[in-house]
């Protein structure tokens, strides 16, 4: 295993505890086992626990969920395109969770736990975070002007709010469902559809 993949493999296996376990429930000797490393092969990678922790909340919930890097993969030409693109983004980081892990069944709760503690440990990669959200605001009201100007969608609509509320809808909807299953993303993109109903010319 190369540099590269075995750090990738760490970082996996941090994940799968820290998403499973929690921060307080993960041990070095946990990770040690889990991924089979030595403690000096984990350090030269993070020098403690915590570093490790920072690391792979970096990696997986603020790098990897910034829209600029997912809207480089992503192909659409209207507000339509960009809805079925966006469930299939939520598809996808979903089945990601249950292939670090098969027995998550619910990513959404793991996920939002996950967040909650980033609050409390890392206020700088809370903000980066934030300032994720803010960018996803912008693409969706970029989205939502480029609609209108290819008569796609009405022009009166409001297009600060729009943006907001397929962004509630998508957080609200994740935060229902960390109650129950996880996000259920055919019920997700059933609500898109609505409001883009709403929305058309």
């Amino acid at each position: 295993m190369n540099k590269n993949n075995r750090k990738e493999h760490l970082y996996a296996m941090a994940f799968k505890l820290f998403l499973t376990k929690q921060y307080e429930g993960v041990s070095i000797s946990d990770i040690e086992k889990e991924s089979g490393m030595t403690r000096g092969a984990i350090t030269y990678y993070s020098k403690d626990k915590l570093g490790l922790f920072y690391d792979v909340v970096r990696h997986y919930l603020i790098d990897s969920q910034n829209l600029d890097f997912k809207m480089q993969k992503m192909n659409f030409e209207s507000l339509k395109d960009f809805i079925d693109t966006y469930v299939q983004s939520c598809q996808e980081t979903m089945a990601r969770f249950r292939k670090i892990d098969v027995t998550i069944e619910n990513g959404s709760r793991a996920y939002m736990a996950l967040i909650l503690q980033v609050c409390d440990f890392f206020p700088d990669l809370h903000q980066q975070y934030l300032e994720n959200r803010n960018k996803e605001q912008l693409i969706w009201i970029g989205v939502l002007q480029n609609a209108i100007g290819k008569k796609e969608i009405k022009e009166d609509i409001d297009v600060i709010a729009t943006a907001r509320l397929f962004m509630n809808v998508f957080y609200g909807q994740a935060y229902l469902d960390a109650l129950s299953m996880g996000l259920n993303t055919m019920e997700l993109k059933l609500q898109f559809q609505n409001i883009y109903k709403l929305l058309k010319k």
